[in-house]
């Protein structure tokens, strides 16, 4: 295989932003849950359609993972953001149950193919440019940039209702086109992939398999941040999907949604704030801290006060968010290249297993 190019880290580090403000930045999927709401679904039968992109991402993850680091990055990275395209398009065509599902699963399977991928892509792109020392820093960047791109999509709450679910999709799909351009546009780290072809590839995800096994068994630290970030996260990403509903029905001018859902991104996007220190604590202490805080978030959120509201979603995304930045800063010093992708793909598997029950359950706890 010809060598890889050049890597300019600055080129990579913009295409790279570029691509978190793409998936951050949809309107439509920003506010999914109520859309579908609006549409007259029932949050019994979001909560459904949730679990159903939850299985399909715990069947696909490990498999997408595995592609990232036998077939490359760039290419993992190009198909996720497919289908991206293509879950939208699905959306819009969408008239029950069935296309949501289908629509959900596609969202599924892209999230699984850029799960671990992008992770492995910044991290060893830094690496190569000797500034793997700056990884928490650029990723807390990219976080801020996603959830403050998330943010502002919530903003334009009232506009995307207005504006009908259907055309707020085809405005995702460009969106999403947009990110498969910068995807383009990335240089793929250097890599040993120099015997891969149809014929071996089946020993090389063999082989993959194996060493990241070998790891999971050995490495007791890694299963554990894998678990306890996966619990705290599944938590709060449930709390904020919900509190969408309680949040139209409980703001008294239907134009302040957006900046109230706003808000709540807003503590996402500040976790880099808190990182630093986070990171000093042992783990232990750091999810007790930010764990205990979320379910406090989380039992706040079932009242109907709009200042407790904002307040629950904005500590539970802003403590969830810095564990996670911790959590993924430690792992990834933990990951060899190789299995890199594969391992954090476990971590995220580790997170569809708790939302599969988690998420009818806190569906029925918000109803």
């Amino acid at each position: 295989m010809p060598k890889n190019k050049k890597l300019s880290i600055s080129k990579q580090k913009t295409a790279l932003l570029i691509l978190e403000w793409s998936v951050g930045f949809r309107p439509a999927g920003s506010v999914w849950v109520l859309l579908l709401a609006l549409r007259g679904f029932s949050l019994v039968e979001i909560g459904f359609a949730e679990a159903v992109f939850h299985v399909v991402s715990l069947c696909c993850e490990l498999p997408s993972g595995l592609l990232a680091d036998v077939l490359g990055r760039k290419r993992t990275l190009t198909a996720s953001h497919v289908m991206f395209v293509l879950s939208t398009l699905l959306m819009v065509i969408s008239h029950g149950m069935v296309g949501v599902c289908l629509s959900l699963a596609a969202s599924a399977l892209g999230y699984n193919l850029e799960s671990g991928t992008r992770e492995a892509v910044t991290y060893e792109s830094m690496l190569q440019a000797g500034q793997g020392s700056e990884y928490l820093k650029f990723s807390s960047v990219q976080h801020g940039v996603y959830r403050f791109s998330s943010g502002g999509a919530m903003l334009l709450a009232g506009s995307t209702v207005l504006l009908g679910w259907r055309a707020a999709y085809l405005l995702d799909t460009v969106i999403a086109l947009i990110g498969l351009a910068a995807v383009l546009t990335l240089t793929e780290p250097e890599r040993d992939d120099s015997g891969i072809n149809f014929r071996t590839l089946p020993a090389a995800l063999a082989k993959t398999v194996r060493e990241a096994w070998a790891l999971i068994k050995s490495d007791g630290v890694a299963v554990r941040i894998m678990i306890l970030n996966a619990l705290v996260g599944a938590c709060a990403t449930l709390t904020g999907f919900y509190l969408q509903e309680k949040l139209e029905a409980a703001v008294a001018v239907p134009a302040l949604l957006g900046p109230a859902l706003f808000v709540l991104e807003l503590g996402g996007g500040l976790a880099g704030l808190l990182t630093n220190k986070l990171d000093r604590l042992s783990y232990s202490k750091a999810v007790a801290l930010t764990g205990v805080g979320v379910l406090l978030c989380a039992f706040a959120a079932r009242g109907t006060r709009l200042s407790v509201l904002m307040a629950s979603g904005f500590m539970a995304g802003f403590l969830d968010d810095s564990l996670e930045l911790v959590s993924d800063k430690r792992l990834n010093d933990r990951f060899p290249s190789a299995q890199r992708a594969t391992l954090i793909s476990v971590s995220s598997m580790i997170f569809s297993v708790f939302m599969i029950p988690l998420s009818p359950i806190f569906g029925m706890w918000f109803s």
